[in-house]
């Protein structure tokens, strides 16, 4: 199994993760901005059927992913928003979640229902476990409530990311089988408390990969 995740990372949480399977420490260059230059869920769009990627997806990562099941999207990732967002979408039980303005065509054909949202970031900011979505955004929060789909807002305000004041809670985030993992502890957050108790409650093992203040570091893809 390969699991894409930011070189940036805690060199502690990419050795937990490697118990798991082979980490590849992503990285980009001259894309999108360097923040989230090693963000996988910028360039990858992950669902049931497979991944959706970026046609700017570098061919080492291409070469890595063969095998797979992958469709080449058409739009390209660029410096700018909305150009670094097409492919950052959430696959729900409820729905397709995502700014549906801006979504690439590939990502918006993966499933039946579509649920737009105006936050663009959507995989940064969301991710189901347990038949909940998690997020750090109000509007998708708001949103999510307008479709009586369970909901857990957490605040980002203690998440980490270089360069900006704070980062988004998604994009702390993986799940494969019945373990969440989040590269942090849930001590931090304000929310921790409810959210450990709904992801046991949901039959889900949390994995803190290291001991620091959650770190955005654009999801943990398990492929």
């Amino acid at each position: 199994m390969l699991i894409f995740i930011d070189k940036r990372a805690p060199v502690q949480a990419k050795k937990n993760l490697s118990e798991w399977g082979r980490v590849v420490e992503f990285e980009t260059s001259g894309i999108v901005y360097d923040t989230i230059s090693g963000h996988p869920d910028i360039f990858i769009y992950q669902w049931p059927g497979g991944l959706v990627v970026s046609p700017d997806l570098p061919q080492y990562y291409l070469e890595l992913l063969s095998g797979h099941d992958i469709i080449t999207g058409t739009k390209k990732c660029g410096p700018k928003y909305p150009d670094t967002a097409p492919y950052n979408a959430l696959y729900t039980s409820f729905g397709l979640l995502h700014n549906t303005r801006i979504s690439a065509s590939e990502v918006l054909s993966s499933h039946g229902k579509q649920i737009h949202c105006n936050q663009a970031y959507t995989r940064c900011n969301a991710i189901e476990a347990g038949g909940t979505i998690l997020t750090s955004d109000k509007g998708i929060e708001n949103v999510l409530k307008s479709e009586n789909i369970p909901v857990l807002y957490i605040s980002p305000e203690r998440v980490l990311l270089e360069g900006f004041q704070h980062g988004f809670f998604g994009g702390c985030c993986g799940i494969f089988g019945n373990t969440f993992f989040i590269c942090g502890s849930l001590a931090y957050l304000d929310e921790g408390g409810k959210l450990r108790e709904i992801l046991m409650s949901n039959g889900l093992q949390i994995n803190e990969l290291y001991p620091g203040a959650p770190m955005d570091i654009g999801g943990i893809f398990f492929i």
